[in-house]
């Protein structure tokens, strides 16, 4: 390999039988200059912005437009915020019938558009109708809005949801782009979300059809009786959401993280999806967009399923708010369990990777537990001083503002650590290089990693011909010795290792037998290969600004002219480049003197029946047949712009053909085909026999001429219709 010595790299390529042995090959390797082992794959690194590659520093130190990709630190805080506001409001819907002070409710009453729940705000904010509900069920007409329009609304958001997603699935698979498959995943990612924002809203608005007053009515509509046609139909949409959102979404997102889950140890998880955020971040793998890897890459191994967990959890909640109205003791129950449930876990297992995310998960669980347990106890008729209305309306005051000035605190340094402001050596996302959870071996096999998939980027995103093999027969070499090494410390890392090399030898088997830089060509191919790699940037650069001078050019016609200029260039040369006066000169001359035409040489000729006048005759006739000559080619059109005939000196067997510039071929303004059949002029149309005596052709001059004007005038139809036949070479 060039810039090694053979058995030496800047990785072990041998087996390795012992850690001692092993430390000190790499204390030896590292010693070695820099530059001694610079090969194209370090070329590759520096180019894409890695510019210490033994190192790999700049790997583990993602830019923040990079990081951005994978932090998912504004999401996770959203749908936090999110889940307490739209929880708190459902239960304040509920506590209308403990019930809460009046004051609170109307304080608070903002907060059910968290849940876009219009029916309950309406029922707050108009007069008189907050203390009949008290009471029990009221006159839905009270409220100024129909119920009914607030279920097509949201029948129709639905149904538009679903055909939205079909429709731009279709598009994206009609318009095929290269990026196919980041577009899908990037589709679902956004459904997905629109899932858990709005899927609070949509169960309590479907729960509210399953709520009947004494007189058998529904609450929401008393002109329509339940269990009639109608309430039906209400009431298998409900049952439609329900078991579409809250049964088999969150089954879909269990089997999808189920698949993607790598290992069910944590260290060994935790450090696969470092590595997979740190290649989606550099661009080097989208396994981590394709594979849905947001849905659990905010939690730890044993919250992966957080996402699901909390859907199910929404659903006893929205099971316990339609079906449990009359049992308003089993209906906060049905809040107050889960919530003290997954209290209880979070203690003993952190969910969140991100530190700071915890105690923010555990005070809003805190929160909500209290305010579900002041409406067990109220339910229950507690006689208790501390929930009398001025007590409870302090409670609740304090609760949430305790909740409030804690988020706040929490967003403010959430802000500070994401921008930088805080804490700058150590990152808020986890990430590789700076887990302490990660061991030095497991961190030096997933910097190979990132080397091997920038190399394995490279190769594949180039043409087969210019793809350089020999980096990736070099990877193939160091990650096969990183598999032996990590299968004997049982790293972590083995499993991706191991991986990363099935791809190394798929890509090295399909761009070997083509690929210029591979091992089985000669050096002198290998040589011409890097010139022309040279030279391929300034070609490319030259391509881009053709595109941009032709840009009101359609693409077919940009090909043709491109073509055709290649054809110009092969066949007339470049005038920058090529002395083109001369190379006509003596082409020319070649065709139109007997003397040292190769054509008529071959052929035994000393001339032709009558057509070719000998213009180096010195004597009287040469003006005559000089004259009669450039009259015929110039009836006939096939004389050559531009050419003029000047006497030689007498010692000269030929004469001089001298061109002007208006007869420097070029694709640009001339016509290939005419300029090439111009040229053939004088070469005999047919073969004569070198037998033929001057006599004869002397006795047969008229007999000749007369021919000879025939053929001109074929000559000159044959000619016109080639013109207008034959494509003039546009300009390019």
């Amino acid at each position: 390999m060039e810039g090694t010595s053979d058995g030496e790299d800047a990785i072990p390529l041998l087996p390795v039988t012992s850690q001692y042995r092993l430390q000190t090959l790499l204390r030896k390797q590292q010693a070695q200059e820099t530059e001694g082992t610079r090969t194209e794959a370090d070329a590759i690194l520096q180019e894409r912005g890695y510019d210490d590659v033994i190192d790999g520093d700049y790997l583990l130190h993602p830019t923040p437009k990079q990081r951005r990709k994978t932090m998912l630190v504004a999401e996770d805080a959203f749908l936090l915020i999110l889940d307490y506001l739209q929880i708190y409001a459902l239960i304040m819907a509920i506590a209308i019938r403990w019930p809460w002070p009046s004051d609170w409710l109307i304080a608070s009453r903002f907060l059910f558009l968290a849940n876009l729940d219009v029916w309950e705000f309406m029922k707050v904010n108009t007069p008189g109708v907050l203390a009949a509900a008290r009471d029990g069920f009221i006159d839905s007409t009270l409220i100024g809005v129909d119920y009914r329009l607030i279920l097509v609304s949201w029948a129709i958001f639905v149904f538009a949801c679903i055909v939205s997603y079909f429709v731009f699935f279709i598009g994206m698979n009609y318009q095929k782009k290269y990026n196919l498959m980041l577009q899908v995943a990037k589709l679902k990612r956004v459904f997905i979300m629109l899932a858990q924002i709005f899927a609070v809203p949509l169960g309590i608005a479907s729960a509210k059809v399953f709520h009947c007053n004494d007189d058998g009515y529904m609450d929401v509509h008393n002109q329509t009786e339940c269990l009639s046609g109608e309430h039906l139909a209400y009431v298998c949409f409900a049952i439609f959401v329900f078991a579409g959102l809250f049964l088999m979404f969150p089954i879909w997102m269990v089997m999808k993280i189920r698949s993607q889950v790598f290992s069910y140890r944590s260290k060994r998880h935790e450090g696969y999806l470092q590595l997979k955020e740190a290649e989606y971040s550099h661009s080097l793998d989208p396994i981590w967009a394709l594979n849905l890897y947001h849905m659990f890459s905010s939690f730890r191994l044993f919250w992966a399923y957080y996402r699901p967990v909390m859907f199910f959890m929404k659903s006893i909640f929205i099971l316990a708010y339609a079906s449990l109205l009359w049992y308003p003791s089993w209906q906060i129950a049905g809040f107050a369990i889960p919530l003290l449930m997954i209290l209880i876990v979070s203690l003993i297992k952190w969910p969140f990777r991100v530190t700071c995310f915890n105690p923010q998960f555990y005070v809003t669980l805190l929160c909500l537990l209290l305010l579900a347990s002041f409406g067990l106890l109220q339910t229950l008729d507690s006689e208790s001083v501390f929930f009398q209305p001025k007590f409870l309306y302090s409670e609740l005051m304090v609760i949430t503002f305790t909740w409030l000035g804690f988020t706040v605190l929490w967003l403010v340094y959430v802000i500070l650590r994401y921008t930088g402001k805080l804490c700058k050596t150590r990152p808020l996302w986890p990430r590789m290089g700076h887990s302490d959870e990660i061991a030095e071996n497991t961190k030096k096999y997933l910097k190979a990693l990132l080397c091997g998939r920038v190399v394995l980027e490279q190769a594949l995103r180039v043409n087969k011909l210019f793809s350089p093999a020999h980096e990736v027969s070099r990877q193939i070499q160091i990650i096969n010795a990183y598999c032996r090494e990590a299968e004997m410390l049982n790293d972590p890392a083995h499993d991706a290792l191991w991986d990363l090399l099935d791809e190394l030898l798929q890509a090295h088997a399909r761009i070997s037998p083509f690929s210029l830089f591979a091992e089985s060509v000669k050096p002198s191919i290998r040589v011409t290969a890097n010139e022309l790699m040279e030279l391929l940037p300034s070609f490319k650069q030259r391509l881009a600004q053709r595109e941009y001078d032709f840009i009101l050019v359609s693409p077919v016609k940009r090909r043709m002219l491109l073509k055709m200029y290649a054809l110009g260039v092969f066949l007339n040369g470049r005038q920058q480049e090529r002395d083109k006066n001369a190379f006509h000169s003596e082409t020319v001359r070649r065709l139109y003197n007997p003397r040292t035409s190769v054509v008529l040489q071959q052929r035994q000729v000393e001339g032709d029946d009558g057509v070719y006048v000998d213009i180096s005759l010195d004597d009287g006739d040469m003006a005559v047949a000089s004259n009669y000559r450039r009259k015929h080619l110039r009836e006939t059109g096939l004389l050559l712009s531009g050419i003029k005939e000047v006497d030689g000196d007498e010692d000269d067997d030929t004469d001089t053909i001298r061109f002007t510039d208006s007869d420097m071929i070029s694709s640009i303004n001339d016509n290939d085909m005419d300029d090439l059949r111009d040229m053939m002029v004088g070469v005999p149309s047919r073969p004569s026999t070198s037998g033929v005596s001057s006599a004869k052709n002397s006795s047969g001059s008229s007999n000749t001429l007369q021919s000879s004007r025939k053929r001109s005038r074929d000559l000159l139809s044959t000619h016109s219709s080639l013109q207008s036949s034959t494509l003039m070479v546009p300009p390019v």
